[in-house]
């Protein structure tokens, strides 16, 4: 293993997050009943003809902003011709010969170390339809077909899977907080094809590069390229030929299985889409999709830290989710207590989340109410054992504030001064002879005290306010 390098590159297709299709006006959906959400454009009926989707280009400009690439303002499409039953016209529209973006990068962090991972390209095109296999059967969903993909190709750059997997998180992150893609591995909204090639170190030549496609999580990205290496590198050994092809996944062997020889990418006989005339985006719409562009995580990260003086680690966990983080970012509009909304939510909340299997945006939960029980606690209104009452039920209900909850379940704490004197003189009256230890240890007494008087209204004193008036009391019978 040692005595070779390892040489990846990664392509990344990415749907795009649409309302409509790339090239005609169908809907874009997950889950809808198979070949319901097609039109005649994407079944390619005689005389349909392509429309270019706007959203879908302001969507690649922002990525290519964020990637620090150099973006062609003037979009041209391409034709890569090929048969296959998951693309009724016979062509995929794309962009050969003139990505929208160019010579990007990305910035990873591999154990503390960071590397400047180089993009070669990013391209829009559309999807093809989905293919469901069963048995000996192959069922097609054209649901999927013509939905807006942006291409990301990065060069071969990367040297380990640990890196690669790196890579991935990263873009993932960047495209997820742009709000250009949902990018769900799981459901195919990003998925990423591995190039795998190895050489013996000091040589310049690479072995003929093995392609793994559709890889849909990050540990099995991972768990590919590190089985790919350790085949490429035995055949290497025993002088047998790597041959150039695709190869595919399989998470139940743990292993790569061959599909296809790699053809070349002259054999899909590009030319110029003739039925979408090339378009010369205006610059000033181009700076706008740019400046309003939403903020990335890596920007937030610092702000979350810096400013709002969360620990790096809460910070990462509230951004590892953009419903998460959006929840923050409104409950922190109702209340300056930072550190106390992030606790709640990556503690009592995300445990919820977990056993219902499900995101802060599905749930009754609304931020503003959960700021309001935070406020009542830092004022004293209510103590924050309450907000273990509290929370299980402004999570599954929406309908009532947190206040009248309180008043409801007549859970307000007490911190009028005569209301809680009186409370404490029959306690004291009852325990006259646990005076005589004051002067000793203080601490026993009057947390005896406390502890009668928490008893008695269900711990609904304010604790400060019932300490400074049992000492008070305490000390004036003494003397």
């Amino acid at each position: 293993m040692k005595n070779f390098e390892i040489i990846i590159g990664i392509e990344n297709h990415v749907e795009l997050k649409t309302k409509t299709k790339m090239f005609s006006s169908a809907p874009v959906s997950y889950g809808e009943t198979p070949n319901t959400n097609v039109n005649e454009t994407d079944m390619a009926y005689p005389g349909s003809l392509p429309t270019i989707n706007k959203k879908g280009i302001e969507l690649a400009i922002r990525a290519c902003s964020a990637l620090k690439m150099e973006i062609d303002t003037l979009v041209k499409f391409d034709r890569k011709n090929y048969f296959y039953p998951d693309l009724t016209k016979g062509y995929q529209i794309t962009q050969q010969y003139n990505p929208i973006g160019k010579n990007g990068k990305l910035i990873i962090n591999v154990n503390g170390v960071e590397k400047e991972v180089d993009i070669e390209r990013l391209h829009m095109e559309e999807d093809t339809a989905k293919q469901i296999h069963k048995d000996d059967l192959t069922f097609i969903d054209y649901n999927r077909a013509g939905t807006g993909l942006v291409e990301i190709v990065t060069r071969p750059v990367l040297r380990s899977a640990d890196e690669a997997c790196a890579y991935v998180e990263k873009l993932r992150e960047v495209l997820l907080f742009l709000k250009v893609s949902d990018v769900k591995m799981n459901e195919g909204s990003l998925r990423t094809d591995v190039n795998i090639s190895i050489r013996p170190f000091g040589t310049e030549e690479f072995s003929n590069k093995v392609e793994v496609k559709n890889l849909n999580s990050i540990s099995n990205i991972k768990r590919a390229i590190e089985f790919e290496v350790e085949r490429q590198t035995k055949m290497m050994l025993n002088n047998q030929p790597i041959i150039q092809e695709t190869r595919r996944f399989d998470d139940s062997t743990n292993s790569t299985v061959s599909m296809r020889s790699k053809s070349d990418a002259l054999d899909y006989k590009y030319f110029r889409e003739p039925n979408i005339m090339p378009i010369q985006l205006d610059e000033n719409w181009v700076d706008e999709c740019i400046k309003n562009s939403p903020e990335l995580a890596d920007i937030k990260r610092v702000k979350y830290t810096n400013e709002y003086k969360l620990s790096s680690n809460d910070a990462n966990i509230i951004l590892t989710s953009i419903e998460m983080t959006e929840f923050f970012e409104e409950a922190i509009k109702h209340t300056n207590n930072y550190t106390k909304v992030a606790n709640i939510l990556i503690s009592d909340i995300q445990a919820q989340l977990n056993n219902e299997n499900t995101s802060i945006d599905k749930m009754a939960l609304s931020p503003v109410y959960l700021a309001e029980m935070i406020n009542l606690v830092d004022q004293s209104v209510i103590s924050s054992k309450h907000t273990k009452t509290i929370l299980p039920i402004i999570m599954k209900d929406s309908s009532k504030s947190v206040m009248t909850i309180v008043e409801e379940l007549n859970i307000k704490m007490i911190s009028d001064e005569n209301e809680i004197t009186n409370l404490v003189n029959p306690i004291i009256e009852s325990n006259i002879e646990l005076l005589e230890q004051y002067n000793e240890r203080p601490e026993r007494v009057t947390k005896t005290i406390m502890g009668q008087l928490m008893k008695v209204t269900g711990g609904n004193v304010n604790p400060e306010a019932g300490m400074n008036i049992i000492v008070k009391l305490v000390e004036s019978k003494l003397n």
